[in-house]
């Protein structure tokens, strides 16, 4: 008995480890689709993606934006401060310069722009979730609620249906570093939506925490059997944990060289 315990323990933990991974990236793909169907270029890296026009790999290779980016590295605090300084005239000859020959990719979004902004940072929390919903989905064809001993696709729909620990997770770190750190800004896609949306930046965070809380509380307490409910539990946290510092420690850099 303690040998299959300990056994399911380490594959629980492994497991965690794994859809910790799987979860992040595929995170980053719900945003990358959907600034596809808009036509964007993207790029993804362990723990992001970016988007951006067409035509800015070739903006960023231009000697002359490069000899820009240069001058504006070295007087940052001057231009940022509208004062005066040796290579001014340079700088603003280059950026009319660059205005002009690449004028989609300086020019400031539009409104159409900045709703498609808004679609592709929403991208991201709806894929997660609807993972999460899939799983559930499963779960209830499968009638996993009232088995008392699961098989490999219970597991499989109860892994997926967790994905809305993502929205529990960021709010619990959000919050630590409202306590501890005094941080009042907060960048994660939830805080973009509810700004966006020209809300309190807490509540879509809040509400997504509150729907990905009562899943996971669902799936654990409700459709997990009872045999396994304490080790899963622990086990989880442990390799969620694991997951995240090995990915985002050293495994995701590794893997993704331009991080």
């Amino acid at each position: 008995m303690i040998i299959n315990n300990l056994k399911f323990s380490i594959s629980i933990v492994i497991v965690f480890i794994v859809f910790t991974i799987i979860g992040t990236l595929s995170h980053e793909f719900g945003h990358i689709a959907v600034a596809k169907y808009f036509g964007f270029e993207t790029t993804l890296h362990y723990g992001s993606m970016e988007y951006f026009k067409k035509g800015r790999n070739e903006f960023k290779k231009d000697k002359l934006f490069k000899e820009f980016i240069t001058i504006y590295d070295e007087f940052s605090n001057e231009i940022s401060h509208n004062l005066e300084y040796e290579k001014k005239e340079r700088f603003l000859e280059l950026q009319n310069i660059l205005d002009n020959k690449y004028p989609d990719i300086a020019k400031e979004p539009s409104r159409e722009e900045e709703i498609k902004r808004f679609f592709i940072t929403l991208g991201g929390p709806i894929q997660t979730l609807l993972t999460s919903f899939f799983g559930l989905f499963v779960l209830g064809f499968r009638g996993s609620k009232n088995k008392i001993s699961f098989q490999f696709l219970d597991w499989f729909a109860v892994f997926l249906s967790l994905f809305a620990l993502r929205e529990v997770f960021n709010f619990v770190t959000a919050i630590i570093k409202f306590i501890i750190f005094s941080k009042s800004d907060f960048y994660g896609d939830e805080f973009e939506i509810s700004r966006y949306l020209e809300y309190n930046q807490w509540l879509i965070p809040i509400l997504t925490f509150i729907l990905g809380l009562s899943i996971s509380l669902y799936v654990i307490y409700k459709i997990i059997p009872f045999k396994y409910r304490f080790p899963f539990v622990i086990s989880g946290f442990v390799g969620g944990c694991l997951g995240f510092a090995i990915w985002f420690g050293f495994l995701g850099r590794l893997l993704f060289i331009l991080d």
